[in-house]
């Protein structure tokens, strides 16, 4: 018994070293967590930003699992390298705290060290992790040097802890600094050989404004969660890559606009299957009176530059519908033109596209078509938690049976 014991751990063991060293070069990696890097906009952190010296725990929830991950860190909007101490992850269970024997040291190059120049990106080695589905993930970033404007994502709705000085898993971060916002964290990627990733882009309605901070409710995170506990679906990532305030083609929003970015935040994923262009209102809504028909044709041109960009690497593309907004300070009759003439654009695309979202629809108020519904509106313009989660079950039943 213990010879074939013995022998089982052997094979076992060498199974794991098999992957992790296919993991080195191979091209199996899929995201199961993503979000949006963006500058800092001061309005929005106005405090002291710069972690030098400062231990980050940050907390995210990932959609599918693995036994082999790597994190993605960026630099990429700042001026300043990024000198990094460590990083380790962890099981998160509430709040800050963490399964203190799970956590792992991340190596960068085989070392623990790490530096990310101005206006780059860094992956980690591979970790074997038993990472679960749709579990709470802890990532703690020891800071040697870090930029004073940095690479950020403001809307996280998850609370980032910040210690003076370097932690370590034992360490209580209970006396800690709270803000609520990532901090160079870009993604998690898990190697998967036969899973894929869907991949969101969008303005504060998809990056979850006026959802629960820390419950991770947001409308994509109610989508990963149905399709796997109601649908059956557990091999498909999904990868948030919303950014509030963010338009398409018009400047003035937060990040870049949505055709500059959809390179980078949607197509560069990792095991990208299909993609969701759900993007508008903001434009639609800062377009001047007299402006909105012109606003509305820009669009239209985007959303055909993001299908066809999708479409030439065979990718799946659904296209959601822009929501109401009457009672929100957008509204004018000349805006909820423009909305109009794009809803009925997008929903001409059905036979060009592999589906439609049509959130207007679902969250329209029957009475009043140009307005939310009462119950699921938060201020008119952005739904609210009970909003997101219709948002997110009707995603997946109209997804699911594509799959």
């Amino acid at each position: 018994m213990k010879r074939f014991l013995g022998l089982f751990l052997c094979l076992a063991s060498i199974a794991a070293q098999a992957q992790l060293s296919r993991a080195v070069t191979g091209n199996h990696w899929v995201g199961t967590w993503a979000t949006a890097q963006q500058p800092v906009v001061k309005s929005f952190m106005p405090y002291d930003n710069n972690m030098s010296d400062r231990s980050v725990r940050q907390i995210v929830k990932v959609s599918i699992g693995g036994k082999l991950i790597r994190l993605e860190l960026s630099n990429e909007l700042s001026t300043e390298p990024v000198v990094i101490r460590s990083v380790y992850i962890a099981h998160a269970t509430d709040s800050f705290a963490i399964v203190p024997h799970s956590a792992k040291y991340l190596k960068f190059g085989g070392s623990h060290k790490a530096v990310i120049p101005a206006g780059k990106t860094l992956f980690s080695d591979a970790l074997p992790f038993d990472l679960q589905p749709l579990e709470k993930l802890a990532i703690t970033i020891n800071y040697t040097k870090a930029p004073a404007q940095p690479t950020v994502h403001m809307g996280s709705r998850t609370t980032s802890y910040i210690m003076r000085g370097v932690t370590n898993a034992a360490t209580n971060f209970a006396p800690s600094f709270r803000e609520n916002h990532w901090f160079n964290i870009a993604s998690i990627d898990v190697y998967d050989m036969t899973a894929k990733s869907i991949a969101i882009i969008g303005n504060s309605i998809t990056d979850g404004k006026n959802a629960t901070d820390n419950a991770n409710n947001r409308w994509p995170d109610v989508l990963s969660e149905t399709l796997q506990k109601k649908h059956g679906v557990t091999d498909r990532g999904i990868l948030n890559l919303g950014i509030g305030n963010n338009r398409v083609t018009m400047t003035g929003g937060f990040g870049f606009m949505a055709r500059q970015r959809f390179d980078r935040d949607i197509l560069s994923q990792r095991g990208v299957h299909t993609v969701i262009v759900f993007e508008g209102v903001n434009d639609i809504g800062a377009a001047g009176n007299g402006g909105s028909e012109a606003v509305a044709n820009d669009l239209i041109r985007a959303y055909e530059e993001m299908i066809r960009k999708a479409k030439e690497r065979n990718l799946c593309v659904f296209l959601g519908t822009i929501t109401p907004f009457k009672g929100a300070g957008y509204y004018s009759i000349f805006h909820e033109a423009a909305r109009q003439t794009v809803n009925q654009w997008i929903r001409a695309q059905r036979e060009k596209v592999d589906g439609i979202l049509d959130f207007d629809e679902l969250l329209r108020d029957p009475s009043d078509p140009a307005r939310l519904q009462k119950q699921w509106q938060s201020d008119w313009l952005h739904p609210n938690p009970e909003g997101y989660r219709a948002m997110g079950t009707y995603a997946a039943e109209v997804i699911a049976h594509t799959l």
